[in-house]
This record gives structure tokens, C-alpha cells and sequence, in this order.
């Protein structure tokens, strides 16, 4: 699978593009989950190429699915680069927080004509992080948004609960698996 992998430093956003070995000029923005380059990514991409498309999986940074104040600029910057490599059409697609990503990209990006929201809250949500804090996997991070657009956070939909109960409400609701499927009250709730 011909691959060009990107990272912020360097090209202004985090992702690989797969392109198509049949060829096309069409790509779909994948905003797969945690890493460009996991398996969930890697099957995401092998389904859309048997589909005819090219695919840009993208994701906030290198295995780090926290969103605080995530620039959709980011998508638009490789969106130029696509262009600039044969790409005439492009969609976006999405689940769960990368859901609402595409839905808020796909309404600011005009380039933008296919999108799918998977999962996706219509609305934008409190940032929040991902990984060890006061026994925490998960937490909101105040005063911040999920994404931002042109340097300045998109108005945004806070948790009513906050650090650290945020994260036992997920343990709660999920009974220690982890499975954010089953933490719908805290969603429910905000």
C-alpha cells in the first residue's frame, strides 16, 4: 500500500495518505480514531479503496485522541496538499468526537461536498484529554472547546460534570470496562 505519512511540525497537520493503487481523484478525510496508521485506519482505508478513493487519515497528533481546541485548519492545509497531488473531490467521515469533527469541518470547508458523521453529536463539546491524571484516563480540560477554527475555540457544549467526577461517571455508567458506548448518561446529563 503506497503511503506518505505528514506531521504537524513539517507539513501543518498529523496523517497519512493512502493513495489508491488504481488510481483516482477523489479522496475521502478519514478521521479514524486514535493514529492515522492503527489498524482501525488501515481497515477504514483498504474498505474506501475497494470504493475508488484515495484516503487522508488524520487524527489530532500522534497517538493522542485528546481534543483541545483541535484547528480545523489542519484539514484545510491538507486539503491544499491533496489538491496539489491530483485530488478534485473531496469528503470527510467521521465517528463519535471525530464525527462532530467532520460535521464542524465539512460546514467551514467549502471544498467539502461528502460527509458522513457517524456517531456524531450535532454540536460541539467541551475539550477534554486523554491519559493519567489523579487516577483518571479522561478528563475535561476547562475553558476550551474540542476544536477551534482561525485561532479561536468554536462556542461549545460544556460537561455538567467536570474532574474528577467526569471520569468516575464514565467508570459508573461503564462499570470499569472502559466502554464509552455505555456512558450515555454523561452525555445525556450535559
Amino acid at each position: 500500500m503506497k503511503k506518505k505519512k505528514f506531521d504537524i511540525q513539517k507539513n501543518g497537520f498529523y496523517g497519512t495518505y493512502y493513495e489508491n493503487p488504481h488510481g483516482s481523484d477523489c479522496v475521502m478525510i478519514g478521521l479514524f480514531g486514535d493514529d492515522p496508521n492503527d489498524l482501525m485506519a488501515k481497515c477504514g482505508v483498504k474498505w474506501l479503496h475497494s470504493r475508488g478513493l484515495n484516503v487522508m487519515a488524520m487524527s489530532p497528533a500522534k497517538k493522542d485522541y485528546s481534543h483541545v481546541n483541535c484547528p480545523l485548519e489542519r484539514i484545510e492545509t491538507a486539503i491544499k496538499w491533496l489538491k496539489k497531488h491530483g485530488n478534485i473531490k473531496f469528503g470527510i467521515m467521521g465517528m463519535s468526537t471525530a464525527g462532530m469533527h467532520s460535521l464542524a469541518a465539512a460546514s467551514l470547508i467549502p471544498d467539502i461536498t461528502l460527509t458522513f458523521g457517524l456517531t456524531a453529536s450535532d454540536f460541539v463539546w467541551q475539550g477534554f484529554r486523554q491519559g493519567k491524571k489523579d487516577g483518571c484516563k479522561e478528563w475535561c480540560v476547562p475553558n476550551t472547546s474540542t476544536l477551534s477554527w482561525r485561532g479561536k475555540p468554536l462556542p461549545y457544549m460544556p460537561f455538567v460534570y467536570q474532574h474528577p467526577q467526569y471520569w468516575q461517571k464514565i467508570q459508573e455508567e461503564t462499570k470499569g470496562s472502559g466502554d464509552f458506548m455505555r456512558s450515555t448518561n454523561l452525555f445525556r446529563d450535559s
